[in-house]
């Protein structure tokens, strides 16, 4: 084979390894919409946490405590 049949055949492998490896590498490790954990500790003094997580936090609380409530001791 001559040297420039080589050389297209291993841009060819290069481009071909680019494509099936390092892409799919790349769009795997990409940054995602990731999920936000709230601590509803913070919740009512916290100026940055939504008023939808405060409300759930409140409902949680209050849950939480009648089932407290209920216990025997």
């Amino acid at each position: 084979m001559s040297n420039i049949i080589k050389r297209i055949s291993l841009t060819l492998l290069l481009m071909l390894f680019l494509l099936f490896v390092i892409v799919p590498t790349l769009i795997y490790f990409s940054p995602r919409e990731k999920s936000r954990v709230y601590d509803c500790g913070m919740a009512e003094w916290h100026p940055d946490i939504p008023l939808k997580v405060k409300e759930e936090c409140r409902r949680i609380r209050t849950e939480n405590f009648k089932e407290n409530l209920q216990k025997p001791k």
